[in-house]
């Protein structure tokens, strides 16, 4: 059915022994939001596996995107740890990938200290029960940097591509989504102005780690949720992507508040492709 998928392929400058992908899965394996043995573990045998790349997150860029259980790379202090792992996932014969994570709206306050979550509008959220407050354009910068921070902060500790996370109903897919983005600036109306939070989050970190780490964006390839984007622009979302400086686009489906299946057992093999 695959004919290709044990064969080599380069993207960008890497080489990848083959065309399987191990995804960024949430495990919580840890409530501090720093690595262990069970997660060195995890991730050993996930290389040993044989899969050409194996993709390490969701890994928070800053406490209030993430919280308190998924990993983070919001400091320095993390790269030590970091790096041990992409030597074990290296060790395994796999490229190491690193997913960068910010919930937006889908943080759960008991999570982050009891703050309210930040979204591109104060948007119910149905996920996390609460309402957003709206960012200003001072967090939207201060996220674009994060994004960008903690990019740099990846390839230092050994990874060999990143990948950001616009999927799942998370922010870059909040600002996408004319459901949950209403905001009346540069930021929100058209379809130009929605995409331009994602657009602008790629760009600075492609200009961060440089023309020749490779990047990934993951994207839904339809929301699965009344009234958000649908195969009709999702197609143009990715070419905004591709223009912005991505090498990957990695192919989901549905946000977390979707009716529609993402991850469970009796979800068909391939039933997306």
């Amino acid at each position: 059915m695959y004919k290709h998928l044990f064969s080599p392929i380069t993207i960008n400058r890497l080489e990848v022994k083959n065309r399987i992908a191990y995804p960024a899965l949430g495990l919580l394996y840890s409530y501090d939001c720093k690595l262990n043995a069970r997660y060195y573990a995890y991730f050993r045998e996930r290389a040993r596996g044989g899969a050409g790349i194996v993709t390490v997150g969701p890994v928070g860029i800053d406490h209030i995107g993430s919280g308190l259980f998924a990993l983070s790379i919001k400091a320095d202090e993390y790269i030590p740890d970091l790096q041990k792992l992409t030597d074990i996932i290296h060790e395994g014969g796999a490229r190491a990938f690193i997913q960068l994570f910010h919930a937006g709206a889908y943080s759960h306050p008991i999570l982050i200290d009891g703050q309210t979550p930040m979204a591109p509008s104060a948007v119910y959220s149905p996920y996390s029960k609460t309402t957003p407050r709206e960012m200003t354009l001072e967090d939207i910068e201060t996220v674009q940097k994060a994004f960008a921070a903690a990019a740099a902060r990846a390839v230092e500790a050994g990874f060999d591509g990143v990948e950001i996370i616009a999927s799942a109903g998370y922010l870059l897919t909040q600002f996408l989504s004319p459901l949950r983005n209403q905001r009346t600036d540069a930021y929100g109306g058209d379809f130009e102005n929605r995409s331009r939070f994602p657009r602008e989050v790629i760009e600075k970190v492609r200009t961060r780690i440089g023309p020749d780490v490779a990047l990934s964006v993951r994207m839904a390839g339809n929301d699965f949720v009344p009234g958000s984007n649908t195969d009709t622009e999702t197609p143009l979302i990715a070419r905004v992507y591709e223009q912005a400086g991505v090498d990957i686009i990695n192919v989901t489906g549905g946000w977390h508040e979707s009716k529609v299946p993402q991850l469970p057992m009796e979800l068909p093999r391939s039933a997306y492709a």
